[in-house]
């Protein structure tokens, strides 16, 4: 076994092996149900969907190469993923969907085509799983209309920050049309308040406390067929980058202003996600997958996000003793008010991997092979 183990990897990442379920789709399916299932039960369920980029700046080979942005904006190779967080009200986290796509893929139809499927599969799940409450939580890029019908017809609560702000919308359903974040102004000032705003400096996450000012009402889109309601957040001291303010549509009621607040505290919990993203790509290295098939770095890359999930339960049970011994193995020194982290808990798997397999491969070699034939072998002296 051990002999042809390197032959068997190959064909198991380039799916030439007829009897291996590991493949990217094989493994995201599983992702995701049992993600949803792990919130069996819950009343509630916040769900942020977003994309992350995976960039391979020097790659000029790699099937179905596309393209991406880099930290500062600027296009590079790669390709893209599409990966959504499911929390409840109390802070547990799961991963419920996961995928990697290429716009350069055969069969390939649009990026809206893949979201829209994405939000009828987590919420097919979270129903499955008796979920009671799903509240969807998009950013910029995802208030496309047609993703917003499709919201309205699955039955889900959202809060989609808007990126096309001067789409057109009415204040009443028969009203004249005017851009939408005009009719958020003409709303009167219901609250004026200071809130942490997050601000990304080179893919790091920085908190700065705002001047802030709220407006709140509804508002008619889609020529006066689809009704929702618009908050607009404006920031006197005008920031760099935020001249405009924020502008939220969402299915929650936003009157009185306690309601409108509890927008606002959703739309902030988005930015869990990039927290995800940062260590997936630091601790897991998805992004250094090198492999020229498509279908093999989707398969390596769902791998990672399988293993992440992983960790995340583990962050769950931090007082059972196996999880323990984990953060033990990943160096963690107890503290009263600091409990082990995903980067702890994972180092701790990985070293327990490794105790493992080279106990493994000393066994099936040879069951009385001395510690310096077991190191060599290791090191592939002999």
């Amino acid at each position: 076994m051990i002999l042809h183990g390197e032959r068997r990897l190959r064909r198991l990442i380039h799916h030439q092996h007829q009897r291996s379920h590991l493949r990217a789709d094989t493994l995201t399916d599983c992702l995701q149900v049992q993600g949803a299932q792990s919130f069996s039960g819950e009343d509630e369920v916040i769900v942020i969907l977003d994309g992350s980029d995976l960039r391979k700046p020097h790659s000029q080979k790699l099937e179905y190469l596309d393209t991406v942005r880099d930290l500062g904006g600027h296009p590079v190779a790669g390709y893209h993923t599409l990966n959504a967080l499911g929390m409840t009200p109390d802070g547990r986290h799961r991963l419920v969907y996961h995928t990697t796509y290429s716009t350069q893929a055969p069969g390939f139809l649009s990026e809206k085509s893949i979201v829209l499927q994405a939000l009828s599969q987590i919420v097919r799940n979270l129903r499955a799983a008796s979920v009671g409450r799903i509240i969807f939580v998009l950013d910029r890029g995802f208030d496309d209309q047609n993703i917003l019908r499709r919201l309205r017809r699955l039955q889900v609560d959202f809060v989609v920050r808007v990126q096309h702000t001067t789409r057109r919308t009415r204040l009443t359903p028969t009203a004249t049309e005017q851009p939408l974040q005009a009719a958020a102004q003409l709303a009167p000032i219901s609250h004026r308040f200071e809130m942490s705003r997050p601000i990304v400096r080179n893919g790091r996450i920085k908190w700065r406390p705002t001047r802030t000012e709220l407006r709140a009402r509804e508002v008619w889109l889609d020529s006066g067929k689809l009704r929702m309601n618009v908050v607009h957040l404006s920031f006197p001291g005008r920031p760099t980058g935020e001249e405009h303010g924020w502008t939220l549509l969402t299915s929650l009621t936003v009157s009185p202003g306690v309601e409108a607040g509890q927008v606002i505290r959703l739309y902030l919990r988005r930015w869990s996600i990039e927290d995800v993203f940062a260590w997936t790509k630091t601790a897991l290295g998805w992004e250094d997958v090198r492999v020229l098939d498509f279908e093999a770095l989707r398969t390596l890359v769902a791998l990672a996000w399988l293993a992440a999930a992983y960790v995340f339960e583990l962050s769950d049970n931090l007082d059972e003793p196996t999880v323990l011994l984990l953060a033990h193995l990943g160096g963690y020194v107890p503290h009263k008010n600091r409990p082990p982290g995903k980067k702890v808990l994972l180092l701790g798997v990985q070293r327990l991997a490794a105790a493992f397999l080279a106990h493994r491969m000393a066994h099936d070699r040879d069951r009385y092979a001395s510690p310096d034939t077991v190191l060599d072998r290791l090191f592939g002296k002999t």
